[in-house]
């Protein structure tokens, strides 16, 4: 068996050409998207699971939520993770290799998972990655604008203005290089995983032209989180941005597709491309992830799916899915042992004969609203209580780029909480939850905090600009969520804070 799965971050969904077409009146070039695709098997009823970035990569390591015992955090020595239970295969072990420029594995917050793989290979200069080195910052033009407050990321600019020289080209052309060198061999998993087209949406200024963009002003291609405060122009401008990275992040694939075509590897390889989620682009006037409730733009997710010898070329699947079910999909087709604790299921029945998968999914970021959809409606739920508390369980005591502070650490407690530990002792800490932006709640007149729920529906508005009230549908979906919590064995506190 032979796999090669690609990860790009911050896909959306609706920008590519497989799956729709001028989201925001421009048509989206991603030809080599769409050419996998023609080969391929594609999901149109893909979720994400935890968010965002770190949750969602241990989703795809262990085929188990994240977001319901703890937030951004590395992988936990109790985890079974993908690369360890290839190598536990009967007969010959599978060999699991990394190509990354994510630069948040290589960080506090991050451990665990490239060391997981037989070899790995890291292209630095994402975002605020601390690789070109000065000590005092050399003055950058006006036309910079905005990145005066981001330095690093003006730096790593500095090193990457030939199409070439960015990280996301380097991490392709290494795993061009890896095929050449390995075409011989069986038996192997490689995880080809770009941060493009996450923000900021720098790239050579030929994609951009493609977009007609007419942008006068300093550089803008990385906004705040949370509320949409620009004016149209700015707004269409990022968006066009976007679209240019995309575009030519969907170049290189090509050339990683044409190395497929002359190694003629179609013939017996698996590829998969997905992502963690997706990003808020000024609709509801918001920009990216995190801060505001998840909507379709962040939660529903691509997923194709190549076949050895292209099988079912060009079909679709209706299909429920999410993160959480793609590394059990991988164990089964290299015939590697299913761990204990799996939260998610194989996608092979989905895969080659549409079968049913899941009636409904949850999904969220940590501490915050719980939120499930069944595949026709989403429901968001929020916690009852603006003093409601959420414990992060831990063996390993980092979130992003950092320890956990020392004055959250002294509040944790030490014990056996969870049934999936393997008997090892963890971090209980408290840690306050919040609703999503826009999502708080009110007081009734007899001083009862009531929150704010919210229940759409996809066909007739995909977009969630209007909810609908249907009692018994959102009886429905509590009932789910009961069921969910209590199938894959959440700690109990999440039930109560949602009353549940």
């Amino acid at each position: 068996m032979k796999t090669l799965f690609v990860i790009l971050d911050t896909l959306r969904r609706d920008y590519l050409e497989p799956y729709g077409d001028a989201p925001h009146g421009f048509h989206v070039h991603t030809p080599n998207i769409r050419r996998l695709a023609e080969r391929s098997v594609t999901f149109d009823n893909h979720w994400v699971g935890s968010l965002p970035c770190m949750p969602a990569r241990r989703e795809l390591m262990t085929g188990r939520h994240n977001f319901l015992e703890r937030g951004w955090g590395p992988l936990e020595p109790f985890d079974d993770v993908l690369p360890e239970q290839l190598r536990r295969r009967a007969g010959r072990k599978a060999f699991s290799h990394l190509i990354t420029d994510h630069y948040h594995y290589f960080y506090l917050g991050g451990e665990g998972h490239n060391n997981s793989f037989d070899s790995w290979q890291f292209e630095r200069g994402q975002e605020n990655d601390f690789w070109v080195s000065r000590v005092d910052l050399p003055a950058l033009p006006e036309a910079m604008g905005r990145l005066a407050t981001r330095p690093q990321n003006a730096l790593n600019r500095f090193a990457q203005r030939n199409e070439e020289e960015f990280s996301g080209p380097r991490c392709v052309e290494h795993c061009v290089r890896w095929l050449d060198d390995n075409r011989a061999s069986d038996d192997w998993f490689v995880q080809l995983e770009l941060f493009d087209p996450h923000e900021p949406f720098y790239c050579v200024p030929k994609y951009l032209e493609m977009y007609g963009d007419t942008w006068k002003g300093p550089t803008y291609d990385w906004p705040d989180y949370g509320v949409c405060k620009d004016d149209p122009a700015a707004i269409d401008h990022v968006r066009r941005c976007y679209a240019a990275l995309l575009t030519m992040t969907d170049h290189w694939l090509g050339r990683l597709w044409d190395s497929l075509d002359r190694l003629d590897l179609w013939r017996d390889t698996m590829v998969v491309l997905t992502t963690d989620h997706g990003t808020m682009l000024g609709e509801h006037e918001y920009w990216m992830k995190n801060e505001m409730p998840v909507y379709n733009e962040i939660a529903r997710i691509p997923m194709i799916v190549h076949l050895p010898i292209d099988a079912r070329a060009g079909t679709r699947v209706s299909a429920l899915t999410q993160t959480t079910d793609v590394m059990p999909t991988f164990l089964d087709y290299f015939d590697a042992p299913f761990p204990p604790h799996l939260h998610g299921t194989s996608l092979r029945p989905a895969i080659e004969s549409n079968a049913a998968v899941h009636d409904a999914i949850v999904f969220g970021y940590f501490g915050m609203a719980l939120n499930a959809t069944d595949g026709r409606h989403v429901y968001f739920r929020n916690p009852t209580s603006l003093d409601a508390v959420s414990y992060a369980y831990t063996a390993m005591p980092t979130q992003f780029h950092g320890f956990i502070p020392r004055e959250q650490l002294s509040q944790a407690e030490m014990g056996r909480y969870l049934s999936h530990t393997y008997n090892i002792p963890l971090y209980r800490i408290p840690q306050k939850g919040r609703p999503p932006h826009r999502h708080d709640g009110y007081t009734d007149m007899d001083g009862n905090y009531r929150p704010h729920n919210a229940l759409y529906e996809l066909a007739s508005d995909p977009t969630q600009a209007r909810p609908i009230d249907a009692p018994d549908i959102e009886a429905r979906f509590v009932r789910q969520m009961r069921d969910a919590l209590t199938r894959i064995q959440a700690p109990i506190e999440q039930a109560a804070r949602l009353a549940l």
